[in-house]
């Protein structure tokens, strides 16, 4: 085989990679899955970003969020965890688009509006922060949310002061 058989060999074999990738993501497949990246692998992966968020590490915790997120796309964990080392990076319209798209994966779940509205505050968006303020606590029902029921309505009642 000569060198253009070869590259045209090659060009084929990416065509074809990557129709393959297109088809299992449009089927909702994963990269890690795809990979063959483990749950286990990705367990351990998010036990070593938690443990450095919580060492103050954020620029480590990023990184190792963020190949999470690049191995699995439809985790809202992977997610909020990647949206929460951005927002400590100071990276708030990066955390938005985290917490926005845990968001849509879980429309119930009260935690990334209320990360989202924090993020806004940060950036001056008070009335955007407001309004998610108060989808928050339309979210937050129940007792498993009892505690940000509370920070959400103390974050909303600074803001109101604020915003006078």
């Amino acid at each position: 085989m000569n060198q253009r058989e070869q590259t045209d060999a090659g060009a084929q074999d990416l065509q074809t990679a990557a129709e393959d990738l297109s088809t299992m993501l449009r089927l909702g497949g994963t990269l890690g899955s795809g990979f063959g990246i483990t749950e286990a692998e990705c367990d351990a992966l998010y036990q070593l970003g938690h443990g450095l968020y919580e060492q103050g590490r954020y620029s480590d915790a990023f990184k190792a969020f963020s190949m999470l997120v690049i191995y699995d796309h439809l985790e809202p964990r992977y997610l909020m965890a990647l949206g929460g080392a951005q927002q400590m990076l100071s990276r708030y319209q990066d955390a938005l688009l985290q917490y926005g798209a845990a968001a849509l994966i879980r429309l119930d779940d009260p935690r990334p509006v209320f990360h989202s509205a924090e993020c806004l505050i940060a950036m001056g968006r008070l009335a955007e922060a407001a309004e998610s303020l108060d989808l928050a606590l339309t979210l937050c029902e129940g007792p498993a949310h009892a505690s940000l029921r509370v920070r959400a309505e103390t974050l909303r009642q600074a803001l109101q002061m604020k915003m006078q």
